[in-house]
């Protein structure tokens, strides 16, 4: 039998049993039992390849979620951070003290005094009293040099 006269189909229309010897139906057998196996593991093998990717999407959907939660995370901190080191514009504070001339507290002055600090100007004014002489008051302007 040559290749030439070897076709899948039967182009004798009487007769279409075709014989075989016994080695040649085994081998026949063989390869039909193969063909059989080598199909359902490769419909296993597709299955198996079908839930890798699956499990593959749904992994690479989690991490890009998961990454996303550490981008808004790290925005949240950013935020919080330049609202913690945020300086104020404008402070408000409050003195009240004893003033004396010399290290004697023979004439002390109580004094009051109120500022604004606005980044590195301060603007207050200060009332002072004394026990004996009369209370007066003043202004404050400073300029933070260091």
């Amino acid at each position: 039998m040559t290749y030439s006269s070897f076709s899948q189909n039967d182009i004798r229309v009487k007769d279409s049993v075709v014989v075989l010897s016994e080695h040649q139906a085994r081998e026949v057998i063989k390869d039909l039992v193969r063909y059989d196996a080598l199909k359902l593991i490769s419909k296993e093998l597709e299955n198996r390849i079908d839930i890798m990717s699956e499990k593959e999407q749904l992994l690479q959907q989690r991490i890009a979620s998961k990454d996303s939660i550490i981008d808004i995370q790290k925005e949240q901190v950013r935020i919080q951070d330049e609202v913690i080191n945020a300086k104020p514009l404008i402070k408000l504070n409050g003195f009240v003290g004893v003033q004396t001339s010399q290290v004697s507290l023979s004439d002390p002055t109580l004094y009051f005094q109120t500022e604004v600090n606005i980044n590195k100007l301060t603007l207050g004014a200060r009332v002072f009293i004394q026990p004996n002489n009369p209370g007066g008051y003043g202004f404050i302007a400073e300029y933070k040099i260091f």
